[in-house]
């Protein structure tokens, strides 16, 4: 698990701060972090059913073209590894906070959250990269059940530019190991 520095730890904060004063007085780190973890769950399971017609909405178009591509490509347990029931996830945190504004003049923040989830997936050992994977045994030796423990990254944008539909989007999908 990565540890945060403190000096990072005090910038996210002093931009979330600045998203209450600038962008959105709602602004909320606590319910964002809980509707990321909720859209996490979803779109990953959504990944791993190979149901990316449904992700229209939550997806930006790009993510979604390259995404098309690495799931037609993967092996069953890798897709299989993809889902995160929303119990699963073990830890969350931010990884990164940027506001920006593009040469028109519209306003964007992006959050990039890190997930760390446990799965049942029949992987490997070792996967490709020489990594290898942490693994979680529940119960005794005749009645056990190996979990993985696995990390995904997903980035999420909003336009704050008047008029822009309140509404985030994942900009950014990343699952190590698996959606390589």
């Amino acid at each position: 698990v990565r540890i945060t520095s403190p000096v990072a730890w005090l910038r996210t904060r002093f931009y979330y701060l600045l998203i209450r004063l600038y962008f959105d007085r709602e602004f909320s780190v606590e319910e964002f972090t809980r509707g990321a973890k909720q859209a996490f769950s979803v779109v990953s399971k959504l990944l791993s059913q190979r149901k990316l017609d449904l992700l229209d909405e939550l997806v930006s178009a790009e993510v979604l073209r390259v995404l098309k591509e690495k799931i037609s490509l993967l092996p069953d347990n890798h897709r299989d590894a993809l889902a995160a029931d929303i119990d699963a996830i073990m830890y969350t945190t931010e990884g990164d906070v940027r506001i920006y504004f593009d040469d028109d003049g519209r306003k964007f923040v992006s959050i990039l959250m890190r997930f760390w989830y446990l799965n049942g997936a029949n992987l490997p050992d070792e996967v490709p990269g020489e990594t290898k994977v942490f693994q979680i045994v529940f119960g005794d030796e005749s009645t056990k059940e190996k979990r993985h423990l696995l990390t995904a990254n997903y980035e999420f944008q909003r336009e704050f530019t008047e008029g822009a539909k309140p509404e985030w989007t994942i900009t950014r999908i990343e699952h190590p190991r698996l959606l390589e």
